[in-house]
């Protein structure tokens, strides 16, 4: 069995590590192209990523590595290995941000087991802001605890979301114009900043409609130790590619409801 607190001082190194060289591109004569899915990478992502997997080789070398560029392997190369531990990465979540020289990106680096995330780190360099957390260890940013806000009305609340555009055409868009008109506010504060702000209580709700695992995983525990709740539309633990609702955990199962009403039958 992984020792958790030993894996966690681990990731909170490599994420630094990371964000070192993510800084040392940023701002500059960055390469990039489109993916096939349309998203953006740049030579910092395939830079960052691969800092990490030699260091997840180093330090783990039974277990196995997901990234967004290069996909599942063991963790020193080839074929992953059938129920290790695994390591989840985003080396650079918010490229398009990165790439616009907005601060708002961050490396993203969990450890999942059995299907769930035990550990998570996002380090924010500009922002100078790194959130950790461990299953049973507490959730931190820059190393002090945090917690969600426990508000229990709408109407008092911040929600966050990525960007309007990314409601066009999805089962989430009742949902986030009911969300926009019964809360006190509305920020596009996307990517993984605001489940961010929702852990440490600046925030109330997060809505993204759809995500990949190395965008969930590491948020996963720091916002469940912080108090919070991330689950899909249904209430139930999320899966790839569901929509992605984080909540302060009391208002979850209002926002639960209101999602059955706007997504209606079947939804």
């Amino acid at each position: 069995m992984t020792n958790l607190a030993r894996a966690l001082d681990f990731a909170l190194e490599a994420a630094e590590a990371a964000g070192k060289i993510a800084l040392h591109h940023y701002r500059s004569e960055l390469e990039s192209e489109r993916k096939a899915d349309g998203t953006w990478v740049t030579n910092a992502d395939w830079a960052v990523e691969a800092q990490l997997r030699i260091r997840i080789a180093r330090a783990f070398p039974d277990h196995n590595v997901l990234g967004e560029e290069e996909g599942l392997t063991a963790a020193g190369g080839g074929a992953a290995r059938a129920g290790a531990p695994t390591w989840i990465i985003d080396p650079i979540d918010g490229t398009n941000n990165y790439i616009a020289g907005i601060p708002i990106w961050a490396t993203l680096i969990a450890l999942r087991s059995d299907g769930r995330s035990l550990i998570g780190v996002c380090h924010a360099p500009m922002l100078e802001e790194t959130y950790d957390a461990g299953s049973g260890l507490g959730a931190r940013m820059n190393g002090s605890p945090i917690g969600v806000d426990p508000i229990a009305r709408l109407e008092d609340a911040t929600f966050c979301y990525a960007g309007a555009s990314s409601f066009q055409g999805s089962d989430c868009l009742s949902l986030y114009e009911a969300l926009i008109a019964r809360t006190w506010r509305d920020r596009g504060f996307g990517d993984f900043w605001g489940h961010m702000l929702v852990a440490r209580g600046a925030a109330h709700i997060m809505l993204e409609p759809t995500l990949a695992l190395w965008d969930v995983a590491a948020l996963e525990p720091i916002i469940e130790e912080a108090g919070g709740k991330l689950s899909d539309l249904n209430g139930t633990p999320w899966t790839e590619g569901e929509p992605v609702l984080t909540t302060n955990g009391s208002l979850h199962d209002e926002v639960i409801q209101l999602a059955r009403g706007t997504r209606g039958p079947g939804g």
